[in-house]
């Protein structure tokens, strides 16, 4: 947490878990590769990536803790379950400045 000179990680397929403020205050970050590996994302983990500008949640997450996107207001956030198939390990708050989310995604 807080490199602010951190542009873009890509995170091994080694990774099954993005700790709790992992990458809080990473205030440069504009890039994340989640890879299909990792299953949770801890509390706080993006927290105030003021300049992110999209994140791919792979369908493999089945647990997201609090106000792990808060602060990102440049965020697009997709996620490859849908709404409905949401797991139930997702924290209430996992997005709550409501960032725009497109369910079933099936990007790259």
């Amino acid at each position: 947490s807080g490199c602010s000179a951190l542009t873009s990680i890509k995170i091994p397929s080694s990774v099954t878990s993005i700790g709790g403020s992992a990458f809080r205050d990473c205030t440069s970050l504009t890039s994340v590769k989640i890879p299909n590996s990792v299953t949770s994302i801890g509390d706080y983990a993006f927290y105030n990536c003021e300049l992110l500008t999209s994140i791919t949640i792979p369908s493999n997450v089945t647990s997201i803790g609090s106000s792990a996107f808060y602060g990102c207001t440049s965020l697009t956030i997709y996620c490859e379950c849908t709404e409905k198939n949401k797991p139930s390990g997702w924290n209430a708050n996992w997005n709550p400045d409501n960032r725009p989310v497109e369910w079933g995604y099936k990007g790259n």
